[in-house]
């Protein structure tokens, strides 16, 4: 891929029509391997770095012509065994083929680098506005998902949605997703989760869920939803697990739904799906009393007739797939209690996970139907891996890549010293991090560390998505900020911001406020003093500034035009052959807020995007090695008038050097009134401009904050960038806001 194509953008018609002729050429060869071993030939054909190549050959068979569609009269021979490999190049050098003439035209299923892709619409139906649209919000799924391979167009079923997509945007109703999901804890609560009621790792899932809507929201007004299908009743009686805890599961995760307001994000029960009634008024008694009667009529109305799970294991990739999926957490998630007493040797217990694992495969074929029926049209998403035909598998907790994923309801979180989530077990991390409660409930593990101990303070901690933690005092208590270790705030600052303190008193107190800035560190002046008051001033004229304006602003770092004179170690002035003193860029180390005064519900954000989730996230062709050779330039006018260039676009942290972003958004005349902002990329591909502004408001890395009157915030102006969002011109919102080192 060149250098100067940007992978985010969203792919053309002919990037679409392309990519379907690889897949075919990839298939064909893979083919053509196969044959030549079969007929004893030495074609050597081989995929490298996603091209063909073609070694010395003898025996070669001279054929008028190639098509690119497969030959019919070819057939690859399907794997034997659910242990085969997931990739196709083991599965050409290990396994011989039968050929049969004739046979039918394509595999029924396909390998993850070769997958098959549905018809391609007519070209002319790419063309239409809807369609084009439609097309930008599959590939925002899409960049939620896990279905990748060697030419950068990762779900091969895309195509397969796109009418169902377009047809949403024609009418301008919400686009519907379903993904089957959320039954109940692992019955493991020694080795994985850490209790049996949802914790921070359904919270983080279903915080990313609404995010993947809002995205869609952002281009498409009517917005997306997903719903989610608690497949909890389909299982639970096979793995020995009551019915009171699926209820128990399922009716907590809607409790968050509704706590955090996660408005895009819906559920339904098996009732639902069955159609006979519906979930909204079920009391827990009914469910109990009729839960095995929903569980028989799902299979008796939806199971499929003659269904050979073994066969099915043995013929379907996805089936494969997910067959291998449920041997490896049954056995461990069994290990324990009842199912193991039942089946004490090794040989009993490994023949009962299989055993139990093909009948969830048929219970989960009747489960799909049901969906199928009830959410027709919909975008089908997946926990499972999948070869993406026709679901995209999307990780609920992405992890860092290499990283196995994991659900929440079969692992724990555990939070890094650096405010990342990972999922883990519990007999990982038992002895590094601290179980944390809430509400007398276990939440999460949290890695030891000297910052999260106030001494005779009691605190608590809520960590958000995709970054940041609030500390409260514990319920009952109303501490001052005096009280607070400002210390260690700004050590978690510098790995975790933003950091808030909230329902802590005296917050709005001048004095106090600048007397716990010192304690943070040493308070860089500005020409208006040390404090700024952030309100709207209702200046509108072009030399105005847009900080104390209601507009919204562009991404940035603080401090962006603050250069001071170079100097040396003896703390003279440096200058250059002219005789001019050297100025450096010089921006604060942290910001720190108090809030006087809030904004109407629904405005006035405040946005803070991590460098750390944007390196996490950055796409292909991309690399943190790539960004740290760029240099930019920027030129704005009136209030913020200056040109600048030879800006470097990635500085190491002075702490923990890790890479961090140095940005400032393009502005233009049509986002405001006051000053502007054209920036140049000096030394690569201009289109890089795109990529880091959209991966800088993608939810997955960028934190939308809610102000509360009288929160204190502390952010690192170097790990962070931040912005805001607009707010009503009658409003009060007050921010006071002092830079320190």
């Amino acid at each position: 891929m060149s250098p100067s194509v940007s992978t985010t953008s969203a792919p053309t018609v002919d990037q679409l029509r392309f990519a379907a002729l690889e897949k075919q050429v990839e298939l064909l060869v893979l083919q053509l391997h196969l044959l030549s071993q079969n007929s004893g030939s030495s074609i050597q054909l081989s995929l490298r770095d996603g091209g063909l190549e073609l070694g010395k050959r003898s025996q070669l068979p001279k054929y008028p012509s190639v098509s690119l569609h497969t030959p019919p009269e070819i057939e690859i021979s399907r794997p034997t065994t659910p242990e085969h490999s997931e990739d196709s190049r083991s599965i050409v050098s290990s396994q011989k083929s039968e050929f049969s003439l004739p046979v039918t035209p394509r595999p029924e299923f396909s390998l993850p680098v070769t997958p098959a892709l549905q018809p391609e619409p007519e070209e002319d139906q790419y063309q239409t506005p809807s369609a084009k649209l439609a097309l930008q919000i599959l590939n925002i799924i899409q960049r939620y998902g896990q279905n990748t391979n060697s030419q950068g167009i990762p779900w091969a079923g895309k195509t397969k949605f796109l009418p169902f997509v377009e047809e949403y945007v024609i009418n301008q109703k919400p686009i519907r997703c379903v993904l089957p999901a959320f039954p109940f804890k692992s019955p493991n609560r020694k080795d994985k989760v850490i209790g049996v009621l949802p914790d921070l790792g359904e919270e983080l899932a279903l915080m990313h869920l609404n995010g993947l809507c809002e995205s869609i929201a952002e281009i498409y007004e009517p917005g997306a939803t997903v719903t989610i299908t608690s497949d909890g009743l389909v299982y639970n009686d096979l793995m020995l697990i009551d019915d009171a805890e699926v209820w128990d599961y399922s009716t907590a995760v809607r409790d968050i739904l509704v706590a955090k307001e996660l408005d895009h994000v819906n559920t339904l029960r098996i009732v639902d799906l069955l159609g006979s009634s519906t979930s909204e008024d079920l009391t827990k008694e009914e469910y109990l009393k009729n839960a095995s009667s929903y569980r028989d009529e799902l299979v008796e109305k939806y199971g499929p007739k003659d269904f050979d799970s073994r066969e099915a294991v043995r013929t379907d990739k996805d089936t494969c797939m997910t067959y291998r999926g449920y041997i490896k957490f049954l056995t461990k998630d069994l290990r324990h209690g009842r199912f193991a007493k039942e089946n004490p040797s090794k040989r009993q217990f490994k023949d009962a996970i299989e055993a139990l694992a093909l009948k969830m495969i048929a219970r989960g074929k009747a489960f799909a139907a049901a969906i199928e029926d009830r959410c027709r049209g919909y975008v089908r998403l997946s926990i499972h891996p999948s070869v993406g035909q026709t679901k995209l598998s999307v990780p609920l907790i992405p992890q860092a890549k290499d990283v196995p994923i994991m659900t929440p309801w079969h692992s724990s979180i555990a939070v890094g010293l650096d405010g990342s989530f990972k999922t883990v077990h519990a007999d990982e991390v038992r002895d590094s991090h601290d179980l944390v409660l809430r509400n007398g409930q276990p939440y999460y593990w949290r890695e030891k560390a000297d910052f999260y101990d106030y001494g005779d303070l009691k605190v608590e901690f809520e960590y958000l998505y995709p970054c940041g933690v609030i500390i409260r005092p514990i319920q009952g208590t109303t501490p001052s900020l005096r009280d607070v270790d400002m210390k260690k705030i700004r050590k978690l600052a510098e790995l975790q911001s933003p950091v808030i303190l909230r329902g802590f008193a005296n917050t709005t107190e001048r004095d106090l406020f600048i007397s716990k800035a010192e304690e943070l560190g040493e308070i860089l002046p500005w020409t208006f003093g040390i404090l700024q008051e952030v309100k709207d001033t209702g200046r509108t004229d072009k030399l105005g500034n847009n900080v104390v304006s209601n507009e919204s602003m562009p991404m940035h770092f603080d401090g962006m035009f603050k250069y001071l004179p170079l100097k040396d170690e003896n703390g003279n002035e440096v200058k250059d052959e002219q005789g001019n003193v050297v100025k450096v860029q010089s921006p604060p180390r942290f910001q720190y807020f108090t809030s006087i005064a809030t904004a109407p519900k629904g405005t006035g954000y405040t946005l803070f995007a991590a460098s750390r989730l944007f390196f996490k996230y950055l796409p292909a062709p991309w690399t943190v090695d790539r960004l740290e050779k760029i240099k930019w330039a920027m030129d704005n006018n009136g209030f913020w008038d200056a040109k600048i260039k030879d800006i470097p676009l990635v500085v190491r942290h002075p702490v923990h050097n890790t890479p961090s972003m140095r940005w400032h958004q393009p502005w233009d005349s049509s986002k405001t009134k006051f000053s502007t902002c054209e920036v140049t990329i000096q030394n690569d591909d201009q289109s890089l401009v795109e990529v880091v502004d959209q991966l800088l408001y993608d939810h997955r890395i960028c934190l939308r904050f809610t102000w509360e009157q009288g929160d204190i915030l502390v952010s690192d102006n170097v790990a962070m960038l931040h912005t805001r969002t607009a707010f009503t011109g009658d409003s009060d919102r007050e921010l006071w806001r002092i830079h320190f080192d």
